[in-house]
């Protein structure tokens, strides 16, 4: 019971979670803390302090992270979480920032100034105002602290306003400083090239060697609402929601649609011209540019895909540069055996270190055994999971072809701008690789099974009572949501529609699932996905879907009946742990507000070092109707 309340709870105030700003202000010499509020709650409270006196203890909060708590390793999370930044490096950084305007009307590469890269071609009147004087900071505001970064909007004397993104201690510096790199490049590309809407870059730090002591990136400051406003997934079909739908998923479709026009020589990830080895420098991003501008811009390096330094903070260096590309475009199923690679190296590296430890580690040592055993398994299986020369797959030559992947296409990171026109705002973990090895926007994206009309899917719709109707609802809703999404494919890109394939979204599963795991033990979902491939392999390989000669028949990875039983408990004993845990979903975080209230009530407990446990007393002590 408790478990379901909260979960309800937690749905139903987590949009006010994503809107709500808790965060502080710099004012002059002065910083405001203002914590904004859902409507119609009390008026936020407004604390001041000096920015010039460095030891008031206040201060310290306006690089914290506080949006939201964890029930395990909390103060870990959060100090992991902290944004410092020296305010002082950046007001100097942007005082000094018309010294390094350019006179060239066409684009120069990004110009070195004591540890910070401008570019020099988006440091204009529109963005940081008159060359003549000197930019003056006069507010400096957090605005959102999102999974990876914080986001600061900067105002100026001058009327003009800047955003300041800095990254979470997440990941090692190198995997920091490679993604913000490659990122920077990619909104470069997607502005000079494409011409897309997407904020100008005016400065970024890849390490924290500049004098704002910190990476970061500064970008002019987009005004408008976000589009996740106007994205009501689960409304009803009348005569306007098709069209209601639509006003959301057509933008982001166009904006794929561009993405997708140009086919690389390479997969992997887009840098400037400089910060790739020599040798890489030689090969062309693209063919045909004939601006001399941009000949010697971008070019691709290794995949900044975030699989590839999430939750391998401990693998060396060189192992992550050894697998993460970049890969030659005659070779696209390097891009789905270099995911098997590193997490087979990764769960390697770790069995080594716990072998190390004298403590009694036996059940950490055989969950990572299980997982080296399923990636040794996709290891098998991923240069056989598709066939890029198949005759039964339509535009196959073009499915394989190297194109950029946005990841995060997503109605949170656009903005339907005051300027008339959607803005498209991150581009974290962008890559270059194969279309069908990519996967639908999460907004709009579903696994389940699909129902395209009710009364003629489900026998007995009708009939049915309310809360079995919500569930059949909401797989409907999803499968039309989905559906729109493919419709815009089909007229934008027919030669890519294969994509659609149920087939194809079965064979590529186990690579997708690889991408996504986000607890120890979703090992197991690599391993089902496998596992279901079994049953149609010999239709696969008899239809030339599948890599693998027709005269042989075999299932790639061998199995026993014993290991399927254990996989299946195993299986399902993880299932039950997530959906019985209460904030399973969310690896434990919780929205501060609903944190805070929840501890009030005494649900959620304190039993020491940033670590909390759910009491189930306080919910079970309420009467019975209170509880429903």
């Amino acid at each position: 019971m408790l478990r379901r309340i909260v979960d309800r709870n937690l749905r139903s105030r987590s949009s006010i979670a994503r809107c709500c700003s808790i965060g502080p202000l710099v004012c002059g010499g002065t910083r405001q803390l203002a914590t904004s509020t859902p409507d119609g709650a009390s008026k936020p409270k407004e604390v001041y302090t000096k920015l010039s006196d460095l030891d008031d203890p206040a201060r310290s909060k306006f690089f914290q992270y506080s949006w939201g708590s964890w029930l395990q390793n909390d103060k870990l999370q959060k100090k992991q979480r902290e944004t410092v930044f020296s305010i002082e490096g950046l007001t100097s950084f942007l005082h000094e920032i018309n010294t390094l305007r350019s006179s060239s009307t066409t684009p120069e590469a990004p110009k070195e100034h004591k540890g910070i890269f401008v570019l020099q071609n988006n440091v204009t009147d529109d963005i940081v105002g008159d060359k003549e004087n000197s930019p003056l900071v006069k507010s400096i505001s957090s605005i959102h602290e999102g999974k990876h970064h914080r986001i600061y909007k900067v105002s100026l004397a001058n009327g003009k306003e800047l955003v300041l993104r800095i990254p979470y201690k997440l990941d090692s510096d190198a995997a920091i400083a490679s993604k913000i790199r490659s990122e920077v490049a990619t909104m470069d590309f997607l502005d000079l090239k494409l011409n897309l809407n997407v904020p100008k870059v005016v400065a970024y730090g890849p390490t924290r060697n500049n004098e704002i002591g910190s990476p970061f990136m500064l970008q002019e400051f987009i005004e408008g609402e976000l589009l996740m406003k106007k994205w009501h997934p689960l409304e009803a079909d009348s005569e306007k929601t098709e069209s209601n739908l639509k006003q959301v998923i057509d933008p982001i479709a166009k904006f794929q649609d561009k993405v997708l026009s140009p086919t690389f020589t390479k997969f992997g990830s887009l840098y400037f011209y400089n910060d790739v080895s020599l040798q890489l420098q030689e090969q062309e991003p693209y063919e045909g540019e004939t601006n001399e501008a941009l000949a010697k811009r971008w070019r691709i390096g290794k995949s900044v895909e975030k699989h590839f330094t999430k939750g391998k903070n401990k693998l060396p260096q060189g192992v992550i540069d050894e697998h993460s590309g970049p890969w030659d475009a005659s070779n696209p199923l390097e891009v789905m055996s270099s995911v098997a690679n590193i997490e087979l190296e990764n769960a390697k590296h770790k069995l080594a270190i716990v072998d190390a430890d004298a403590g009694d580690v036996a059940e950490k040592k055989d969950l990572l055994k299980d997982q080296i055993t399923t990636f040794e398994h996709l290891k098998q299986i991923t240069p056989k999971l598709l066939n890029p020369k198949s005759k039964s797959i339509k535009n196959v030559e073009k499915l394989f072809q190297p194109k950029l992947y946005v990841p995060d296409l997503d109605p949170l990171n656009v903005i339907d701008s005051t300027k008339g026109e959607p803005y498209f705002i991150d581009f974290e973990g962008s890559t270059i690789k194969p279309f069908v090895l990519t996967s639908y926007p999460n907004f709009v994206a579903y696994h389940g099974a699909k129902v395209y009309n009710l009364k003629e899917d489900i026998p007995g719709f009708d009939e049915m009572d309310p809360v079995e109707k919500q569930q059949y609802e909401f797989m409907y809703y999803k499968t039309r949501n989905e559906r729109l999404w493919e419709v815009e494919l089909n007229k934008n890109r027919h030669e890519l529609i294969a994509i659609a394939s149920p087939h194809l979204k079965v064979l590529k599963s186990p690579y997708l699932q690889a991408l996504d795991l986000k607890h120890p033990k979703d090992y197991l979902y690599v391993e089902g996905s496998i596992i279901q491939l079994q049953a149609m392999w010999e239709a696969y390989v008899a239809n030339e879907l599948a890599n693998q000669d027709s005269n042989d028949k075999e299932f790639p990875v061998k199995y026993d009946e014993t290991f399927l039983d254990q996989h299946q408990s195993k299986l399902s004993e993880h299932q039950l742990e997530t959906v019985s845990s209460p904030f399973g979903a969310t690896g434990g975080w919780l929205p501060q507000d609903m944190f805070d209230t929840l501890k009030q009530q005494g649900i959620i407990v304190d039993i020491g070092d940033g670590n909390y446990k759910i009491d189930t007393e306080p919910v079970l002590k309420e009467p019975l109707s209170e509880a429903r």
